[in-house]
């Protein structure tokens, strides 16, 4: 059984993230799978790594999941083995936002403070940092930077979490220019 698996290296330039991933999956994975490092997310089941200290973890969909690029490799392998099959590892969480912690998102990734935040929504800044702190603990997030660089790459609109098609094409067309081969291939 061959098996497409789509990885996404968002705002992380460095080529050495992308060997490893290829290094690990060559040494630990017993099956047929295809890696593309070219591909859109909205194209299937991806799997995003990114800056960020936060715990691995996906949306009601289970579409993508977002993993940080500093997680261990045996959380990666468990993570990677689990997606080859269409299963979500436990090492997953798998998180729901309300309207408020989208609009909050929203706001963060727009890199505004919480004073603008409160302001634009009509809300107390208080109200803003409870709202930013459960959001930070649905995913074990330490930092307001965190949580940029774990939902920076969707789109807000309509108090629904999209993913951001434009900023996925510009950061891939980057990072095309950067690499010459963007699928690998194991048989094993």
């Amino acid at each position: 059984m061959e098996r497409k698996i789509n990885v996404y290296l968002y705002k992380i330039s460095c080529n050495y993230i992308r060997q490893g991933i290829i290094s690990i999956l060559h040494e630990n994975i017993d099956s047929n799978v295809r890696i593309n490092f070219d591909s859109c997310i909205i194209n299937g089941d991806s799997l995003v790594i990114t800056k960020g200290n936060f715990t691995p973890f996906t949306t009601q969909d289970g579409r993508f999941i977002v993993i940080p690029e500093r997680v261990t490799i045996d959380t990666f392998l468990d993570i990677i083995k689990n997606f080859i099959y269409g299963r979500i590892s436990d090492e997953v969480k798998n998180i729901s936002l309300g309207n408020r912690e989208l609009e909050i998102l929203s706001g963060i990734i727009s890199e505004r403070s919480d004073d603008e935040i409160s302001r634009s929504m009509q809300i107390q800044k208080k109200t803003v940092s409870s709202h930013k702190d459960n959001i930070k603990r649905k995913i074990a997030a330490n930092s307001r930077i965190d949580l940029f660089y774990a939902f920076s790459f969707f789109d807000f609109n309509d108090h629904k979490m999209k993913i951001n098609e434009l900023e996925i094409i510009h950061n891939r067309n980057m990072q095309n220019k950067k690499n010459q081969s963007n699928s690998i291939d194991f048989y094993m």
